[in-house]
């Protein structure tokens, strides 16, 4: 478990020179320390006080001057960037769901976060690659290229599904822009206004989100340890005859459970039964530890192209802003969602899809993915340790970056969630994944977020309920 993360020296060269702007201590029309003086006093390199500058300037406090410096703009304490004035808006007592990714707490801050924090050596090797793309030029093309994704890294992803057993056309093998952007292709394509679809309880409150947009008529399927209640599948199929079922066979966001593969097979057949298209959601897949690899696999691998829609993604593995993702099924499915895909735009994620296709091509890829699964395991122990010595309920999830844990049998998380929130920690309470009376009382917790200091203020707020 984490203490804590450090502030990069470029955020603390920005955060001192903005302070002092602020107290007055610099003026407009100042002339700030020359560059090399600069990194010489504060003991860093040239280049971090150059990319502490360009964040002044882009934030409107700093001016340059060609071949002179760096001058403190006409900038007033009420006139404050944009940046810094939407941290200010007042969000105190919301529970709003999309904090979870669009959030403007420290990661510190954010055990409920949806995002994976990665250390500073797995950002600094994915800048380079990036880096060496863009000096390759291939990142920068004039051209928007394939409508259907960079051509290399489908032929990539293409030859992977092979391997595990999957023969797809190259056509029917497409990017997008990440995997909530391949879920969303597959609803708007295959599902119309008012048509039933089945979705997992609990399940991404993304899930949702995307169904909702589309007017579906949501039917929810409880989610039990290793997958989703068939009987309430087959019952559910036979009495509304819904289109989709949109779920996740491994790494379930909110459980971090994994179906089992006698479940995973029964579902399959169900669906094939009932002429129900499974769009199943892997993008945690990669974060899938080697011992569960047997007991789980994605339901491609068992359907072979027949009903399954399978969606993959990168940006827990390589960051949130880097990670495309794609989406794999039969042409039945494909003809549709390759026509979404040309009418949601004609532009490329060219510089990160070639920004993977290098980290795939070259083995960095699969090196980041074991490191980061030793990682997780090494804090999913520490946390399930701080509640286990509480007394809480153990938890089930397979691997992965989050826990889902009950608070106690007469808990209601939401309030929880609303005292830590008083305490600045952002969490991620059963309300914004279901609306059910079982799961009330359980939280969701990310494990590269959630610090001691985080634990601290949850047993507190656990143990008073006016704290």
């Amino acid at each position: 478990m984490r203490s804590g993360s450090a502030v990069s020296r470029v955020d603390i060269v920005y955060r001192d020179i903005v302070a002092a702007i602020e107290a007055g201590a610099m003026i407009a029309g100042q002339r700030l320390e020359p560059v090399r003086a600069a990194a010489m006093a504060r003991s860093v390199s040239r280049e971090t006080i150059l990319r502490a500058y360009d964040k002044l300037i882009a934030a409107g406090m700093v001016y340059a001057v060609r071949g002179s410096g760096f001058y403190v703009g006409n900038h007033s304490p009420s006139a404050a960037p944009v940046e810094r004035s939407v941290r200010k808006r007042d969000r105190s007592g919301e529970l709003d769901s999309t904090l979870l990714i669009h959030s403007d707490h420290s990661a510190d801050f954010r055990p409920g976060s949806g995002t994976l924090q990665h250390d500073p050596a797995s950002q600094a090797e994915l800048a380079r690659v990036v880096r060496g793309v863009i000096a390759s030029g291939s990142g920068l093309a004039d051209t928007y290229g394939d409508p259907l994704g960079y051509v290399p890294l489908r032929e990539k992803l293409r030859e992977q599904l092979r391997t595990g057993g999957v023969v797809a056309p190259m056509e029917n093998v497409m990017t997008a822009h990440g995997a909530l952007a391949a879920v969303n292709l597959a609803v708007r394509a295959l599902l119309r206004p008012g048509d039933p679809v089945l979705a997992e309880d609990p399940c991404s409150f993304m899930h949702i989100s995307a169904l909702l947009a589309q007017g579906a008529d949501i039917l929810r399927v409880p989610r039990a340890p290793d997958g989703p209640d068939l009987n309430v599948v087959a019952e559910l199929c036979s009495r509304y005859r819904p289109k989709m079922f949109l779920l996740s066979s491994q790494l379930h966001n909110p459980t971090g459970t994994s179906i089992s593969l006698h479940k995973a097979q029964r579902l399959i057949e169900i669906a094939a039964e009932h002429d129900v298209v499974l769009v199943d959601d892997c993008s945690y897949s990669d974060l899938l530890p080697p011992a569960s690899m047997s007991a789980s696999v994605p339901l491609i691998k068992l359907d072979r192209l027949r009903c399954v829609v399978h969606v993959g993604g990168f940006s827990r593995t390589l960051g949130a802003v880097m990670g495309p993702g794609f989406v794999v099924g039969g042409e039945e499915q494909m003809r549709y969602i390759r026509l979404y895909r040309l009418a949601s735009g004609i532009g490329n994620a060219i510089l990160s899809e070639r920004a993977l296709y290098r980290m795939l091509n070259e083995g960095l890829y699969r090196r980041r993915c074991e490191r980061l699964r030793t990682r997780l395991a090494a804090d999913r122990v520490a946390v399930k340790q701080w509640f286990s010595e509480r007394s809480m309920e153990g938890s089930l999830e397979s691997g992965g970056m989050f826990i889902w844990q009950k608070l106690g049998t007469k808990v209601d998380a939401t309030v929880v969630a609303r005292r830590m929130l008083s305490h600045g920690y952002l969490t991620a309470p059963a309300e914004h994944f279901s609306s059910s009376a079982p799961w009330r009382s359980y939280m969701r917790f990310n494990v590269t977020t959630t610090t001691r200091a985080a634990c601290e203020a949850l047993e507190r707020c656990l143990s008073d309920p006016g704290k």
